[in-house]
């Protein structure tokens, strides 16, 4: 087998003759294009200011807030950046999503990126412009790294041109580094959906627009296979999720960022829309609220139980474990056949073998004492 290719190292010995090498005549400058990293294996690096994320791709990633003027073009990547900080100031969600890639991009600076994006050159409005398929984390990463830490190179991301580009091969990307929210797991259905009737999206829709089409569309057999052999979505399945587009694009955005599960956004859709956004609310307000804590909320505005206090985690190992025992119970949402192998490769598609491994130590030594402790409990 052969090895597997280190782009770090390839940059490294790539960068200098590319930097000396000609722009080409009438083409682009030398700072606009694409330029070929290794010939062999089709590796470019293209720059920031030329890379189009997908806009209704399934997991969103730019607040809501930002999307139509970024995806418009009314705001460049340092623009939209900078405002997705400022937003973070006043919510916990979008702050928690923004450290996870300011820590990715931290590591892309530090050790390199190691697996390019891909996507396709197209020209949009005269405007030539690199359409990413996967790794909008990446360009992200890349974006929030260059904007913290200016410098006088012009910051680029590794990618391999894809000349024939799928939805599937979208979403098998998608899920391989995490699974999909419910919600994201709805938006991803849909457009399967979208897509096998011919509606793709038109230039100026936004996203709400676009996936509620799928409320007026009929399954035939051939999307049927296609949604079963993509995300493992019987037709029941399939239009349980569908049934989450009936909340407004706010609350779709929000329950998908707080991850809320599947069962108990089932629940809040049951109830009258005017109890959507308080639910939500209060579903996200802490962590570690669960379907019950939901369900009693619900009840309660319908005057059918007596309030009672909130069950809050008393202290970081209650957090922790209210985290974990949510993942394992919830285990049987996730659409691939080997369940555990895909959490396994979720939980370390970011990390280095060294941080892999305390990972794994940490699992065996919880895995020990839940043992333990699960022989000394009764029948």
């Amino acid at each position: 087998m052969p090895d597997k290719v280190n782009y770090e190292k390839l940059i490294n010995t790539t960068s200098d003759a590319f930097n000396a090498a000609p722009a080409e005549a009438g083409g682009p400058t030398q700072q606009e294009a694409p330029k070929m990293v290794n010939n062999r294996q089709s590796v470019f690096r293209v720059p920031l200011d030329m890379i189009q994320p997908d806009r209704f791709q399934a997991r969103l990633l730019l607040p809501l807030a930002l999307r139509d003027d970024f995806y418009q073009g009314r705001m460049a990547w340092p623009a939209a950046v900078e405002a997705w900080f400022g937003l973070a100031e006043k919510d916990w969600l979008i702050k928690r999503e923004l450290e996870e890639l300011v820590a990715l991009g931290a590591s892309l600076s530090d050790i390199g990126q190691i697996k390019p994006v891909t996507g396709q050159l197209l020209n949009l409005g005269g405007r030539d412009v690199f359409q990413l398929l996967t790794g909008e984390r990446r360009f992200w990463a890349t974006a929030i790294q260059a904007s913290r830490n200016p410098k006088q190179t012009e910051p680029f991301v590794l990618a391999l041109v894809d000349n024939q580009p799928t939805l599937a091969k979208q979403i098998a990307e998608n899920m391989a580094y995490k699974a999909l929210t419910p919600v994201g797991k709805a938006r991803a259905a849909a457009r399967i959906v979208l897509e096998a009737n011919g509606l793709k999206p038109l230039p100026g829709m936004d996203e709400s627009e676009y996936y509620r089409q799928v409320a007026e569309l009929r399954l035939d057999e051939g999307t049927r296979e296609s949604l079963q052999k993509t995300l493992g979505l019987d037709r029941i399945y399939y239009g349980r999720l569908m049934k989450f587009f009936d909340l407004p694009a706010p609350l779709l955005e929000l329950a998908d960022r707080a991850e809320m599960p599947e069962r108990v956004l089932r629940e809040v859709v049951a109830y009258d829309s005017g109890f959507w956004p308080g639910a939500l609310a209060y579903y996200t307000e802490h962590e570690g609220r669960t379907y019950l804590d939901v369900h009693t909320w619900l009840e309660t505005q319908l005057g059918r139980v007596q309030a009672r206090s909130p069950r809050l985690p008393k202290d970081p190992a209650t957090k922790s474990a209210r985290a974990l025992r949510r993942v394992m119970l919830n285990l049987d949402e996730l659409p691939e056949a080997d369940k555990i192998g895909a959490l396994a490769d979720a939980i370390i598609s970011e990390s280095d073998k060294v941080e892999a491994a305390k990972i794994g130590a940490g699992l065996s030594a919880l895995q020990a004492a839940l043992q333990q402790r699960l022989e000394g409990l009764k029948p």
